[in-house]
């Protein structure tokens, strides 16, 4: 058996079984004989791109479209590994190539809308998997995706009806993955258009799947405490800090250095999934149990493990939803003696009601007031208009603008809180008529810009800005982003620089205003800042130049707190 005809068929039936390393090495037999074979070509691609061969199998595609120019399986396929990689305007082009020859094929209209989506692009990536579904009703993943972009859009009553869709169109014999990823999509567009009974039964379906599955737990135990179910959240929530125990990524083989994450059951932490400098760093990750555990706090986990850490990084940043944890961290910070980021006794003082006593006297920022209301209370005088949220709450949760008495009842009688904190609200609509909120990251108490969200509503949230539509917001972004201080001017500057200082956090940041008299107006300023780089580099260039900035001073940081020591 010498020949590439023959070698090829065996190749094809092995592939056919399922014997696939065999198959491989059969295509590359097939190659070694005749290099522009374009069934061996496309079928060893197909079969490294979903492996750490994807390089190899890039180059395979290309060596088709080579021999069988424009063939649409291939631009496909391409197109695939492309926005595996993050390139998904390069994906899109080879998709759109692909639907030219071959209009009718579904998977090529369904991956288009996603790696359009990822663009930002929303009404075309809807139309992309509109085409999709035309051509295939039934097709499941395609009514999913249809749901993730009607997220995006937050339109979420029709995500969650897209994502019920998609439920009922997967094949019965699909793998349980597929059905619990569509499930927890469900779980996050029912919560977001607080339908929390879909939500919970999202969870729980998919906890019958996989009883182990942490998002779901995490999910869950979010919509239980929005419900007010808190003994249900936190029974679960120990359960599933305890299974995990300590938890150790980054560098474990050579680190410069262990950082050791404290954090607890039901708190708010501070987001560090791209802080940390994972190739220099060890990092162990503890989540404390609640004091009425038999176990708590270290649910079994030694003194001795936490001690082999270099430093310690106080995870709890929200005073108002720290769980009780607060001195839990700071008596093991005690014990252990080592240099602690972020200590908890300074967390305490970064309350939303704290902030016009600590800012207030800042000249050039508005600090809006801020009182406690309980349910049975109603504000004396009904100082209106002002902002309404629950304590601890954050990203827009439950907040909501209150400008009458009836505002007040109808607000309260949706949210099932007990206790919440009103904000006076202060108008900063600028130019265009539009709203901004700018976010500054503050590393050794030294600002860092990090985002400019411009949105129409004054409830502005990058998320909700679509910045991704409007070439001149993204513009204004990177001006920000390239050059906050001339952006501020000397006198902002100022006022941003002294807010890093007093709030006197090691990491932290403020989100804020820039008011047409040239004041700062305050919005918050915490430890529990979003820091992410998840955009798509080829839409937004400029934040690949500045968000790294950040990850770079948080290194140098924990390099000089650890040398000192």
């Amino acid at each position: 058996m010498n020949s590439s005809t023959e070698l090829l068929k065996v190749a094809l039936d092995r592939h056919l079984h399922g014997r696939l390393p065999e198959a491989c090495e059969l295509y590359r037999r097939v190659l070694a004989i005749d290099p522009r074979q374009p069934q061996a070509l496309s079928m060893l691609g197909i079969l490294l791109m979903n492996t750490p061969g994807r390089a190899e199998a890039e180059s395979l595609f290309l060596r088709h479209l080579a021999v069988v120019p424009e063939d649409p399986f291939t631009l496909h396929n391409l197109g695939r590994l492309n926005h595996a990689k993050g390139e998904y305007g390069t994906a899109v082009d080879l998709f759109r190539r692909a639907a030219v020859v071959k209009p009718d094929l579904a998977p090529i209209f369904n991956d288009l809308a996603v790696s359009l989506n990822c663009l930002g692009q929303r009404d075309e990536a809807l139309a992309a998997v509109d085409r999709a579904l035309q051509i295939d009703p039934h097709y499941g993943v395609a009514h999913d995706n249809r749901g993730i972009v009607l997220y995006d859009c937050h339109r979420f009553a029709e995500a969650i009806a897209a994502q019920r869709t998609a439920l009922e169109r997967i094949p019965p014999d699909a793998r349980p993955e597929q059905r619990i990823s569509i499930l927890f999509h469900l779980s996050l567009s029912a919560y977001e258009a607080t339908d929390l009974v879909i939500a919970e039964q999202a969870c729980r379906a998919i906890l019958e799947l996989n009883a182990d599955h942490d998002e779901a737990i995490v999910q869950l135990g979010k919509i239980l405490l929005r419900l007010r179910r808190d003994v249900e959240a936190l029974a679960l929530l120990n359960q599933l800090a305890r299974r995990q125990g300590l938890i150790r990524e980054g560098n474990a083989e050579h680190p410069e250095a262990t950082i050791l994450l404290l954090g607890g059951v039901g708190a708010s932490h501070v987001p560090t999934r791209y802080l940390f400098d994972m190739d220099s760093f060890d990092t162990r990750s503890l989540t404390l149990l609640t004091p009425d555990q038999p176990d708590a706090p270290l649910a079994g986990v030694s003194l001795e493990a936490l001690a082999e850490a270099d430093l310690v990084f106080n995870l709890l940043g929200e005073v108002e939803k720290a769980g009780g944890h607060l001195e839990t961290v700071a008596a093991q910070v005690l014990r252990l003696g080592k240099p602690v980021l972020n200590p908890p006794e300074r967390v305490m003082r970064t309350g939303r009601d704290s902030a016009p006593e600590l800012f207030g006297d800042i000249p050039g920022l508005l600090v809006p007031g801020v009182r406690r209301l309980a349910r049975d209370e109603r504000p004396e005088p009904f100082a209106a208009p002002f902002l309404i949220r629950p304590g601890g709450a954050h990203g827009g949760e439950d907040l909501a603008l209150i400008e009458t008495p009836a505002d007040l009842s109808a607000y309260l009688d949706r949210v099932p809180h007990e206790r919440f904190l009103l904000t006076d609200f202060h108008d900063f609509k600028g130019d265009r008529g539009a709203y901004r909120k700018y976010r500054f990251i503050f590393v050794d108490r030294e600002p860092h810009p990090y985002h400019l969200a411009i949105a129409e509503n004054w409830l502005v949230h990058y998320w909700r800005a679509d910045m991704g539509q409007a070439q001149w917001k993204r513009q204004e972004e990177e001006a920000f982003l390239t050059d906050w201080r001339q952006v501020f001017g000397a006198g902002a500057a100022a006022v941003v620089e002294q807010v890093a200082r007093r709030l006197d956090l090691d990491y932290g940041g403020m989100d804020c205003s820039l008011l047409a008299d040239g004041r700062v107006l305050f919005f918050e300023a915490n430890a529990c800042m979003l820091v992410h780089l998840d955009d798509a580099e080829a839409q937004f260039p400029y934040k690949f130049r500045a968000v790294p900035l950040i990850r770079e001073a948080v290194t140098r940081m924990i390099r000089s707190r650890i040398s000192r020591s």
